[in-house]
């Protein structure tokens, strides 16, 4: 009868052999209608339109023991194995012969399982895939319009025809296939074994050269670009038409060839790839990633000021895609490159092998094969693999997925759906073995420091391999044992705790449990706070006397001492103020009689000289002390500008120990140069024929001793001369200095002299006068 809405709408009858040889009934839904079986019967009805639709099975010597409608197919599951039963073709198909099978699932991951009375459960991950078994292990794979053609490791090429493959190159060198590539303008077949040759439309050998050709990319009818072991460049696959490479392929070629070109030599070839868009050629080699375009300029290309060295490179909308051997990807676009992030739940230490073809890298890790998106950045599993599979090449065309391997061609369809994940959830927390709640959590006794957290895990696909970390308190991450649901931490200190689980590596989405163990009371503040409060109370009561003693007897020596440190100070500093424009007088006087004396010269370079010994003289006023070599370097400069004062009746020379360290040994700032001054102004100025001026830096037991030495008119000659001139002359720089002398003595502990020698000859003629400097080292 058929039944709507709680009310008989119709009663029909049954066939008349349901009440005889149609016994022990079956009954399962169909896409219109109903399946009725019997178990003993070779035939079933399909009951549609209020109709019974008699089928032969054509089974016999089963039993046909379930029903089962799943895949939008029904399935008999008998004793001796499972049939698959296409309502709408007619088609049906045997599966598990042998097998005495009980029923078939499928699973919302759109997997099967198949429960058996012999042999326990079968997992189904997908009907559709197929292992196309070879005798050869295949290597690489290419279409060819709408055929595949596969290499193999000895040297053949095999076609797949209706599920067969039949063979359509023999080679006789046994050696492994490597790239195939199949030219659809020329029909020619570009492949490379132990050499690289040409098979053309009819499948004959037409060529054979003795190049390793890595990789190719098409270019036009005319052109294919070839990456090969010691050179890389343009290969002509047909002589009769015209194209905009030929400017190029001529410019690269050589005469010993008309085959092709030769546009770069003396470098491995990894790869190449065409930008059909730019018209740019790119080579990757063993120096760098190079490209070329119709104007024949053949330039490297770097990624941040360096050769950049990949080995695959592929093209897929406007964009170059490459990889290198270290699992770095790069995107190229318009020649500017950025990196590509590799997939963070795939570790790289699992990786066997990547492929790249357009924008997608296929990833083949020790169990699976991965299918990552170069544009989207997204990854997807393609199909689980055996430790003994070798897989060699994938391709993806028309929703398939083509993969070789030692075993065979397996071909995937690709999934239109998401894969559920598997399920991680926390049960329950154990605290020194008892079940703790949320609340208790937060508020642990410090012995209460032994925990257990017990957790499950579902996977809804059977054989996955996952991994399972954890971490505690933003620490490292480590491994947890998957198979035993329980995590153990033990002796505990106290403190706030954060456990955070991640399921394959998936950091964004993690489980986390929080707990805190308190201290122990002698441990927290209030008795720590108590007990300091009195040990400090007792030593202020034991102490407090002496300590207001030893502080006021501190306090006075140490007023004692900052007042004399700066009253020192203050006058070094007034001296040195003192000092500053007194030195720039004289050096202006001296700037003056130059530029009235002697026009001839530049008076801009005079001024340069100037102003630099201006800059350092301000710059070493700054300064306590100065090391010899800035000295020097002053002096030089100083007496490089008096000099041009005298023509050329003035020289000096500057000699210096080797032995003192000119960089590091240190003198008052400052001190030097008045003295120099005196010595040019006062005792060279006025002497007829050669002035010369010696000054020396001599190091004698952690003694500097420098001397200045003139022959000039002497000391006594030029205070005559100065009382003549000025009566009320008053030598400040050097009464100054002899002041400063003694502070410094007073201030560094050091003892400075400062002895004048007055030369004379026989007759008691002056012959100049020697200033000698002894300085204790400074450092």
């Amino acid at each position: 009868m058929v039944i709507q809405n709680d009310t008989i709408q119709k009663q029909l009858d049954f066939p008349e052999d349901f009440s005889t040889t149609f016994s022990s009934i079956l009954v399962e839904k169909t896409k219109n209608g109903l399946m009725i079986g019997s178990k003993f019967s070779n035939y079933c009805y399909f009951f549609e339109n209020d109709t019974f639709i008699k089928r032969n099975l054509d089974v016999n010597n089963t039993i046909i023991q379930n029903l089962s409608w799943c895949n939008n197919k029904n399935w008999l599951c008998t004793t001796s194995g499972i049939i698959e039963i296409d309502r709408e073709s007619g088609s049906k198909k045997e599966l598990f012969t042998g097998t005495n099978i009980s029923y078939i699932y499928k699973t919302k991951n759109n997997n099967f399982w198949i429960s058996t009375l012999t042999e326990g459960l079968f997992y189904i991950e997908d009907f559709n895939t197929k292992l196309i078994s070879s005798n050869e292990s295949l290597t690489s794979l290419i279409f060819k319009n709408e055929q595949l053609l596969a290499g193999t490791k000895d040297d053949k090429i095999i076609a797949l025809d209706d599920n067969r493959f039949h063979l359509i190159y023999n080679g006789k060198d046994n050696h492994q296939m490597g790239q195939l590539f199949y030219d659809e303008p020329s029909g020619k077949l570009f492949f490379t074994s132990s050499k690289f040759r040409i098979l053309d439309a009819n499948r004959k050998l037409s060529k054979e050269l003795a190049i390793a050709v890595k990789n190719i990319a098409s270019i036009d009818a005319k052109y294919i670009a070839f990456a090969a072991s010691s050179n890389s460049g343009l290969f002509k696959t047909n002589e009769k038409t015209n194209s905009e490479w030929d400017a190029v392929f001529s410019s690269f070629k050589d005469s010993s060839t008309s085959d092709y070109n030769n546009i770069i030599l003396n470098a491995k070839g990894k790869a190449t790839a065409y930008d059909n868009i730019r018209k740019i050629i790119y080579y990757a080699t063993n120096n760098g990633l190079f490209y070329i375009g119709q104007k024949g300029l053949l330039t490297e290309l770097k990624y941040k000021n360096a050769s950049l060295n990949v080995t695959k490179l592929s093209f897929a909308n406007g964009i170059i895609y490459a990889c290198n051997g270290d699992l770095r990807l790069f995107r190229i676009e318009n020649n500017t490159i950025s990196e590509i992030d590799f997939p963070t739940n795939i570790q790289k230490g699992n990786v066997e092998k990547v492929i790249l073809k357009n924008e997608l890298l296929f990833i083949v890790t020790n169990k699976y094969i991965f299918d990552y998106s170069l544009n989207s950045k997204k990854l997807k599993r393609i199909i689980h693999i055996n430790s003994n599979i070798e897989v060699n090449d994938v391709i993806l065309k028309d929703d398939s997925y083509y993969i070789s391997s030692n075993r065979g061609l397996i071909i995937k369809k690709q999934e239109v759906y998401n894969r559920i994940k598997p399920t991680f959830t926390i049960e329950a927390v154990k605290v020194n073995n008892q079940t703790a709640d949320a609340l208790k959590l937060n508020d642990l006794t410090y012995d209460e420091n032994n925990i257990q957290i017990a957790y499950r895990f579902l996977s809804p696909t059977p054989f996955e391999e996952h991994e399972l970390l954890y971490r505690i308190n933003e620490s490292q991450w480590q491994k947890a044992d998957i198979l035993n649901p329980e995590l153990v931490l033990n002796s505990l200190n106290h403190g706030k705790y954060t456990v955070e689980f991640a399921l394959n590596s998936d950091f964004k989405n993690t489980t986390k449990i929080q707990f805190t163990i308190n201290r122990p009371f002698w441990l927290q503040f209030p008795f720590i706070f108590g007990v300091s409060l009195l040990i400090l109370a007792f030593i202020y009561w034991l102490y407090r006397n002496n300590i207001k003693k030893i502080e006021k007897r501190n306090q006075l020596v140490l007023d004692k001492i900052n007042l004399e440190k700066n009253v020192n100070q203050a006058k070094l500093k007034a001296i040195k103020s003192q000092m500053n424009p007194h030195f720039f007088y004289n050096a202006l006087n001296t700037l003056q009689s130059y530029i009235l004396s002697n026009e001839k010269k530049q008076a801009v370079d005079y001024l340069s000289k100037f102003s630099n010994l201006t800059r350092t003289i301000l710059e070493m006023t700054e300064k306590e002390t100065v090391s010899v070599k800035e000295e020097i370097k002053t002096l030089k400069l100083y007496l490089d500008i008096e000099k041009a004062r005298f023509e050329d009746d003035f020289s000096y020379t500057i000699t210096t120990d080797t032995a003192i360290d000119t960089d590091n040994i240190k003198i008052p700032s400052m001190l030097l140069q008045p003295y120099v001054e005196n010595a040019i102004k006062h005792g060279l100025l006025h002497k007829q024929g050669k002035k010369e001026l010696k000054i020396a830096f001599n190091l004698n037991n952690d003694v500097l001793k420098i001397t200045l030495d003139d022959n000039g008119i002497g000391r006594q000659k030029s205070t005559e001369l100065n009382a003549i001139k000025n009566k009320n002359h008053n030598s400040f720089a050097t009464a100054a200095m002899q002041n400063r002398i003694e502070l410094l003595n007073q201030y560094t502990h050091k003892n400075i002299s400062i002895f004048f020698i007055d030369k004379t000859n026989p007759l008691k003629q002056s012959l100049g006068t020697t200033v000698v400097f002894e300085i204790p080292l400074f450092y």
